[in-house]
């Protein structure tokens, strides 16, 4: 098990966060494989997913050393201890629950819940969450990233939803420490036609983003990664 600061660093490291949502069960394995492979540190089985938690378990032995495994949309406690109890080295929301930070708090992994608003944010904080997840972020867009991160600079911000190649850079730029993918990193199209090249080559694609992104800032001022 990693302290929480290597998880940190770990979950920020490429700055693509994985969402593996109700994907072919006989399939899961090959399409992280693909990720990981295209340099992704992070990936996430949501718990909504057949079988997720038997996956978790499965995915963290089988990338262990070269990407962590965590669980999305946990919304109660009791899925929050099932997956921590699968293996899962952070927790995600896609809305506020104190009952899951707590969890997370109790046991030692990163917990990122959704928010949308600053009051979301200063609370989240307080009950002890790591990062926040700004969800759907296609809403609100890149340029509130920018504007939010003025007020809370030390408030760690993933946006997730709707992101994709053409505006990664965006919101990266604009001073996420990472961003949460799932549809355009691994479209059904490549799903159902087994493309795993296809997959592993634009996972590299998104973190080459990311990359150029990071290297046009100060990751000190801009970029809080704990």
């Amino acid at each position: 098990m990693l302290p929480k600061v290597n998880l940190l660093q770990e979950l920020t490291k490429s700055g693509i966060i994985a969402v593996m949502r109700r994907m072919p069960r006989a399939q899961i394995a090959p399409i992280a494989e693909s990720i990981a492979e295209g340099g992704v540190s992070a990936i996430e089985v949501t718990v909504d997913s057949p079988d997720a938690f038997r996956v978790i378990e499965e995915l963290s032995d089988q990338l262990k050393g070269r990407a962590i495994v965590g669980a999305g949309t946990v919304i109660d406690g009791e899925s929050a201890r099932l997956a921590i109890q699968s293996g899962a080295e952070f927790l995600f929301s896609p809305s506020l629950h104190e009952e899951v930070i707590r969890m997370a708090l109790r046991y030692g992994k990163v917990v990122m819940p959704g928010v949308m608003t600053p009051s979301e944010m200063i609370q989240a904080m307080e009950w002890g969450a790591d990062m926040v997840k700004l969800f759907p972020a296609s809403v609100l867009g890149s340029k509130y990233v920018k504007d939010i991160r003025a007020p809370f600079p030390h408030i760690p911000v993933v946006p997730t939803g709707g992101i994709h190649l053409d505006n990664t850079a965006s919101y990266i730029k604009a001073g996420a420490a990472a961003v949460g993918i799932g549809g355009s990193l691994v479209p059904s199209e490549a799903v159902r036609t087994k493309d795993y090249t296809w997959i592993q080559q634009n996972a590299e694609q998104f973190v080459s983003i990311v990359k150029g992104a990071r290297q046009s800032l100060s990751l000190t001022d801009n970029i809080p990664l704990m």
